[in-house]
């Protein structure tokens, strides 16, 4: 879910979704509580945790890092040691962090991810079967940071709250693709995104 906000600032106008287009997710009490008292293991070191994932994805298709070519990642090893990249990597875990908060209601930030997954349009070389690519290196580096407590419960509960992501940011990105979204959006937008 790579960002460059680098692109020509425009504001985003996001459609109504339909309701038979729109993402729905009710989460359980069950899930709520599992997500939530998972988290806080996932997000003490939230950074490290999302630089894992991009090293994971760098390491399995190193074709998807030409997408961050303008971050200048020479070394998939050292990503941290690289600024600006650690800023993208902060506010990929924002996304999942604003899920983790509006479980309750999480169409109050679902117009913020149909807009991020249209912001994906501008990136050059980013195709929409990427989305699932990286839930499944968030899964595995899960699976790593919970060890013992990654039981069924638990993966089944992110599960559902990754294809929640997921299908939002589809959707947008494919209004996107048929020119019902502008194609950019500005800064001061994507980072009410990352932070709602």
């Amino acid at each position: 879910m790579g960002c460059d906000l680098n692109k020509p600032a425009m504001v985003v106008t996001v459609p109504e979704v339909p309701d038979e287009e729109a993402a729905t997710a009710e989460f359980s009490d069950t899930q709520i509580d599992t997500i939530r008292s998972t988290w806080p293991l996932l997000s003490r070191n939230l950074i490290k945790v999302g630089l894992e994932v991009f090293a994971r994805i760098f390491r399995e298709t190193p074709s998807l890092r030409k997408l961050f070519e303008h971050f200048g990642i020479d070394d998939i090893n050292n990503l941290k040691e690289n600024k600006k990249f650690c800023e993208h990597v902060q506010r990929f875990m924002h996304v999942i962090e604003s899920l983790v908060e509006h479980l309750e209601q999480p169409e109050v930030i679902q117009t913020h991810l149909v807009a991020l997954g249209a912001r994906h349009v501008t990136l050059e070389g980013y195709h929409p079967e990427y989305f699932r690519f990286f839930i499944k290196c968030l899964m595995e580096v899960w699976e790593v940071e919970l060890g013992e407590e990654f039981i069924a419960e638990v993966k089944d509960s992110w599960t559902k709250v990754f294809d929640y992501i997921i299908k939002c940011m589809s959707h947008g990105y494919h209004i996107c693709l048929n020119d019902q979204i502008d194609h950019t959006m500005t800064e001061e937008a994507f980072h009410k995104i990352a932070k709602t």
